[in-house]
Protein backbone atom coordinates (compact mmCIF):
# COMPACT_ATOMS: atom_id res chain seq x y z
CA UNK A 1 0.00 0.00 0.00
CA UNK A 2 1.22 3.44 -0.92
CA UNK A 3 4.96 2.00 -1.04
CA UNK A 4 4.96 1.23 2.38
CA UNK A 5 6.82 -1.97 3.57
CA UNK A 6 5.38 -3.64 5.90
CA UNK A 7 7.76 -4.78 8.32
CA UNK A 8 8.59 -4.80 12.16
CA UNK A 9 10.88 -3.31 13.48
CA UNK A 10 12.12 -2.46 17.21
CA UNK A 11 10.69 0.20 19.66
CA UNK A 12 12.27 2.94 21.35
CA UNK A 13 11.46 1.89 24.77
CA UNK A 14 12.45 -2.13 24.20
CA UNK A 15 15.68 -0.72 22.78
CA UNK A 16 16.03 1.64 25.66
CA UNK A 17 15.69 -1.61 27.99
CA UNK A 18 18.41 -3.93 26.51
CA UNK A 19 20.87 -1.00 26.67
CA UNK A 20 20.40 0.74 29.43
CA UNK A 21 19.03 -2.09 32.21
CA UNK A 22 20.36 -5.36 30.07
CA UNK A 23 23.85 -3.67 28.67
CA UNK A 24 23.68 -5.54 25.12
CA UNK A 25 26.37 -4.68 23.21
CA UNK A 26 24.65 -5.47 19.81
CA UNK A 27 20.95 -6.06 18.72
CA UNK A 28 20.46 -8.37 16.11
CA UNK A 29 16.90 -9.17 14.00
CA UNK A 30 15.97 -10.53 10.37
CA UNK A 31 14.96 -7.32 8.89
CA UNK A 32 16.78 -5.19 7.02
CA UNK A 33 16.29 -1.98 9.40
CA UNK A 34 16.07 -1.65 12.99
CA UNK A 35 12.79 0.94 12.74
CA UNK A 36 9.66 -1.08 11.11
CA UNK A 37 8.27 -0.03 7.81
CA UNK A 38 5.31 2.01 8.71
CA UNK A 39 7.70 3.95 11.43
CA UNK A 40 10.42 4.69 8.39
CA UNK A 41 7.59 5.99 6.07
CA UNK A 42 6.33 8.23 9.33
CA UNK A 43 9.42 9.51 9.92
CA UNK A 44 10.02 10.58 5.69
CA UNK A 45 12.28 7.05 5.48
CA UNK A 46 13.94 9.00 8.99
CA UNK A 47 15.49 5.91 10.76
CA UNK A 48 15.24 7.47 14.14
CA UNK A 49 15.74 3.93 16.44
CA UNK A 50 18.80 2.73 14.37
CA UNK A 51 20.63 6.43 14.92
CA UNK A 52 19.73 6.00 18.37
CA UNK A 53 21.43 2.24 18.48
CA UNK A 54 24.47 3.78 16.98
CA UNK A 55 24.44 7.03 19.32
CA UNK A 56 24.82 4.25 21.82
CA UNK A 57 28.12 2.47 20.11
CA UNK A 58 25.61 -0.23 19.61
CA UNK A 59 26.12 -2.55 16.53
CA UNK A 60 23.63 -4.36 15.08
CA UNK A 61 23.49 -7.70 12.97
CA UNK A 62 20.85 -7.33 9.90
CA UNK A 63 19.52 -9.98 8.05
CA UNK A 64 19.54 -12.77 10.55
CA UNK A 65 17.40 -15.86 9.13
CA UNK A 66 16.32 -18.78 10.71
CA UNK A 67 15.71 -17.23 14.32
CA UNK A 68 12.91 -18.77 15.26
CA UNK A 69 14.81 -21.61 15.56
CA UNK A 70 16.84 -20.43 18.45
CA UNK A 71 15.83 -20.55 22.05
CA UNK A 72 15.06 -17.10 23.41
CA UNK A 73 17.03 -17.88 26.15
CA UNK A 74 20.32 -20.02 26.81
CA UNK A 75 21.66 -19.47 22.98
CA UNK A 76 24.61 -17.96 22.31
CA UNK A 77 25.44 -15.99 18.97
CA UNK A 78 28.97 -16.27 17.39
CA UNK A 79 29.96 -14.15 14.55
CA UNK A 80 33.11 -13.35 12.97
CA UNK A 81 34.65 -9.76 13.15
CA UNK A 82 34.19 -7.61 9.94
CA UNK A 83 36.40 -6.16 7.71
CA UNK A 84 35.26 -2.52 8.46
CA UNK A 85 38.23 -0.79 6.27
CA UNK A 86 35.90 1.40 3.39
CA UNK A 87 33.22 -0.69 4.03
CA UNK A 88 29.31 0.19 2.97
CA UNK A 89 28.10 -2.52 5.24
CA UNK A 90 29.28 -5.26 7.39
CA UNK A 91 28.34 -8.65 6.61
CA UNK A 92 28.79 -11.30 8.69
CA UNK A 93 28.28 -15.26 9.50
CA UNK A 94 26.78 -15.52 12.28
CA UNK A 95 26.32 -18.83 14.16
CA UNK A 96 23.66 -19.38 16.96
CA UNK A 97 25.73 -22.23 19.78
CA UNK A 98 22.46 -24.30 21.43
CA UNK A 99 22.18 -24.83 24.57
Amino acid sequence: EQGVQHTPGWSHEALEYLIEERQVKAVGHETLDTDSGVSAAKNGGSLPEEYYLLSKDIYQLEVLNNLDQVPATGSLISIAFPHWEKASGSPVRAIAILP
